[in-house]
């Protein structure tokens, strides 16, 4: 068994972080996660007004980063929390609440128990990997009795008639 080094980089610099997840995610280099090309078909952004860390695709000219396609998607945490988060998770022998994860990431108890959430959803299916899981919207699970040709049961018709009334 192997000895954690929370003093890794990784865990405290984003720039760190983003590459540590770049060489996991894309070994042979970057993917576009929309139409997967490869190569020289993609190109790094650089300039002052350019965050680090994102592409751009030439075929569909997207700008896209490696969290693109993850839960780790439109998230406000920085990466070095979600990195560490996932290493405290996986490395817990019993198990981890959210409040546990609070007091290791030094984060507030809304920030832990997004991560934690996310984190868990990720590892229901085994076959997607710790970090590539994708949670599913509220509109296409809604939505499964129509793809099915079931009909909807009075219940459900009354949860989708509340929900369009409260639709930002």
């Amino acid at each position: 068994m192997t000895k954690i080094d929370l003093t890794n980089s990784i865990y405290h610099d984003n720039d760190a972080a983003r590459e540590h997840l770049e060489t996991l995610l894309w070994p042979e280099g970057p993917v576009c996660p929309r139409c997967g090309v490869i190569g020289d078909r993609i190109t790094k952004l650089q300039g002052k007004s350019t965050r680090p860390g994102v592409y751009k695709c030439k075929d569909c000219r997207k700008p896209f980063t490696v969290t693109v396609g993850t839960v780790m998607e439109r998230s406000k945490v920085p990466l070095c929390k979600w990195v560490m988060a996932a290493q405290l998770m996986a490395s817990s022998k019993k198990g981890m609440s959210a409040k546990q994860l609070e007091r290791m990431l030094g984060t507030n108890y809304e920030t832990a128990w997004f991560l934690f959430h996310r984190l868990r959803e990720c590892a229901i299916n085994p076959t997607r990997g710790p970090i590539r899981g994708r949670k599913q919207g509220r509109r296409s699970r809604r939505n499964v009795h129509r793809r099915q040709g079931q009909e909807r049961t009075p219940q459900q018709a009354r949860a989708e008639e509340r929900s369009r009334s409260f639709a930002y």
